[in-house]
């Protein structure tokens, strides 16, 4: 009889290590929940105010956390709370400034960068911007991201022969617009490349500094020229300035 019982319990566990679906979680349902904490500029060591935290949950033991409960932003000490009852199944893990662009905000609204959230070589990538929780209990869980900078462009801009204006850099691009006989600042946001690099080396460097990419169109191909933004600030804190002089 011990031998019957016990392999049904074997086989539904080995059946959740091996499921792609994963494993429901067993906690009872209703319990209280709390997260709170402190969210502080890495490069700064000062409170972070308005950072987005989040509190998200996943129906499975992968832990892939889709679902948004609830979300604050943090005070003007950089402090945040939240709390919620979980439901049957649910696993939960709070979340900042990492919440997925395609679901929940627009693209060009700036998120957070962790200096822990590398690719390795085996190439998995380990986002340290979410943390699970324990559920019917306090969880204090402190954040120390760093903004991504914010580079403010003074464009000014002459003949210059091309049709179209945009500023390019690795994983961003913004949406061009006119070329010619411009005067005006656009505000675009730094993305910091990956690294293998060790945490504490991560951000040495301000990342590879935007550039604008001029196109235009001639017998039906485009025709596209580079050129460097100069910062007229030094990139040590969270906004550089910079200035784009081009055409004649």
């Amino acid at each position: 009889m011990h031998y019957r019982l016990r392999f049904p319990l074997l086989a539904t566990g080995l059946f959740c290590l091996t499921s792609m679906a994963g494993c429901p979680n067993k906690v009872p349902v209703g319990q209280f929940t709390v997260v709170k904490g402190v969210v502080t500029n890495r490069r700064t060591g000062r409170p972070l105010p308005g950072a987005l935290v989040a509190v998200l949950s996943a129906d499975d033991s992968r832990r892939q956390y889709f679902e948004l409960v609830d979300t604050v932003h943090t005070d003007a000490r950089g402090t945040y709370a939240l709390s919620f009852t979980n439901k049957k199944g649910l696993y939960y893990a709070v979340d900042c400034g990492q919440l997925s662009s395609y679901t929940y905000k627009p693209y060009w609204q700036p998120r957070l960068d962790f200096p822990d959230s590398v690719v390795s070589t085996a190439g998995s990538f380990l986002p340290l911007g979410t943390k699970d929780l324990i559920i019917g209990q306090t969880n204090v869980v402190n954040f120390r991201p760093s903004p991504r900078r914010v580079w403010q462009v003074q464009v000014t801009t002459l003949t210059t022969g091309y049709q179209n204006l945009s500023f390019t850099q690795q994983y961003y691009n913004t949406a061009p617009g006119p070329a010619d006989k411009q005067q005006r600042l656009v505000t675009i946001y730094q993305s910091l490349p990956f690294t293998t690099a060790a945490p504490q080396n991560f951000y040495t460097t301000p990342g590879v500094p935007p550039k604008a990419q001029f196109t235009r169109f001639v017998a039906g191909a485009a025709q596209d020229t580079l050129v460097q933004l100069v910062p007229t600030t030094l990139p040590t804190g969270d906004t550089v300035r910079a200035t784009l002089k081009f055409g004649r």
